[in-house]
């Protein structure tokens, strides 16, 4: 059973943060030049909240509040769950879908490391039956 380190190693370990300070329409701004979903609330180098575009639909724009005057420490979703990097593919994915969310923090050894998506999990063990099921053939076939 594979593990967050593979998706991580090769997706790579970067980590988009912000401030509990930075205005909602910063953080949508800077989520939309980066292109991701979400971005980490950090305050004294520890993981405080997860500020995500489900965030600003429901707690800013259905309340009607003004993005450019609420801070994400206002609306962020707090407290996190993260993951471990030990932590097996399977297990993640389960959890995010019993507890409906699209992002998961990873730690190592208790310090932020990365970030994963449901589409990560999902793309990952699709790469990985594609893979499985070329074996399977070539097997078939009498490749090996």
């Amino acid at each position: 059973m594979p593990y967050l380190r593979q998706i991580l190693s090769d997706k790579g370990k970067n980590v988009f943060t912000a401030p509990p300070s930075m205005s909602v329409f910063e953080a949508i701004q800077t989520m939309s030049d980066l292109n991701v979903g979400a971005l980490l609330v950090v305050e004294n180098d520890k993981l405080i909240g997860l500020f995500s575009e489900r965030d600003y639909l429901r707690k800013i724009a259905l309340k009607f509040r003004s993005s450019r005057e609420t801070q994400l420490s206002e609306v962020m979703s707090s407290p996190v769950l993260c993951a471990d990097l030990n932590d097996k593919v399977n297990h993640c994915m389960a959890l995010m879908t019993k507890h409906h969310y699209r992002h998961l923090p990873v730690l190592e050894e208790g310090k932020l490391c990365g970030i994963i998506s449901m589409g990560d999990l999902v793309g990952f063990l699709l790469r990985e039956k594609e893979v499985e099921l070329d074996q399977l053939n070539q097997y078939i076939a009498g490749g090996y």
